[in-house]
């Protein structure tokens, strides 16, 4: 999925998305969120042994779930409460990291955007599985599946990856979501009362549950014109997953009161696990995601 602001806000996949304009409107033990540095100096093979056999401290593939949850469905465009997605990358070893874009907990920005990974495909032409869930080939080196019901994912759950090309055991660990996001108003659920949360330029906390270990957290807010109908801009500010965060205000100070938002909670959950069958390592980033409304206020 790009981080391409406007179609990333809502869906990765499928039509172009608009804010509804509101009826009352005035006019590892590295943590398994840090993508470990592989030590190449490091050989745990005596000087006897066969150096074609040491494994190649490259990426070999990729493994994402996206649980994306929209409180307003209708606000945004959507057709659905959930929108689940699954994908599936295998190439030829390289350098690339798929989540270097991840933000540095502690920092925000206004510069949104997602990592590109060159590689050398492997061919996709039968199906491939994150243990019975289903990913069909997506072109060359991609398989995927992008109509995940909700009973499919198992949350706090080991997955593998079965291929054509082989297999990759324990690749991935799945991630929860939530008990309670405070505010609770982002959660409305009706466009006639929703976008009721203040999205302060002097600041605005947020809180949720439960807190997730070894996970990071990410909200980001986009700004569209009062009707709806153009994005003007949006910051994304990430922390390690406390249970709290406060969005500094000094973002919105160039938004005009009022605008519309939607508010974007991620939580994420990257790890990096040896394949052994493609001599190399597998990548693997778990994002769930809910989408609550908001607007801009003073």
């Amino acid at each position: 999925m790009i981080k391409n602001l406007m179609l990333m806000v809502f869906v990765s996949c499928g039509s172009d998305i608009s804010i509804m304009k509101r009826a009352d409107e005035p006019s590892n033990e590295e943590t398994a969120t840090d993508t470990p540095v592989l030590d190449s100096s490091t050989d745990t093979n005596d000087s006897s042994s066969d150096t074609d056999s040491t494994m190649s401290d490259l990426t070999i593939g990729f493994g994402e779930i996206h649980f994306r949850q929209i409180a307003c469905p209708a606000c945004v465009g959507a057709a659905n409460e959930f929108d689940i997605s699954a994908q599936l990358k295998l190439h030829q070893p390289t350098s690339g990291n798929y989540v270097e874009h991840l933000l540095t907990p502690g920092q925000c920005t206004t510069d949104i955007y997602e990592t590109h990974v060159s590689s050398q495909p492997l061919p996709s032409t039968a199906p491939a599985y994150f243990n019975e869930i289903p990913l069909s080939p997506a072109g060359s080196g991609t398989w995927s599946n992008l109509n995940l019901y909700e009973h499919q994912y198992l949350r706090n759950t080991t997955y593998s990856v079965s291929s054509e090309h082989g297999n990759i055991s324990n690749a991935f660990t799945t991630i929860e979501g939530f008990d309670s996001i405070e505010p609770y108003t982002l959660l409305w659920v009706d466009p006639s009362y929703a976008f009721d949360t203040p999205i302060r330029k002097s600041g605005t906390m947020f809180s949720w549950s439960p807190i997730v270990p070894n996970s990071r957290f990410e909200i980001m807010i986009a700004v569209y014109s009062s009707d709806g109908s153009q994005f003007l801009g949006a910051v994304a500010c990430m922390e390690e997953d406390v249970g709290y965060m406060t969005i500094p205000g000094q973002y919105f100070q160039g938004f005009p009161n009022w605008s519309p938002t939607a508010v974007h909670l991620f939580r994420h959950r990257t790890d990096l696990v040896p394949a052994d069958e493609f001599n190399g390592w597998f990548q693997s980033h778990m994002i769930w995601e809910v989408v609550g409304t908001g607007h801009i206020e003073q």
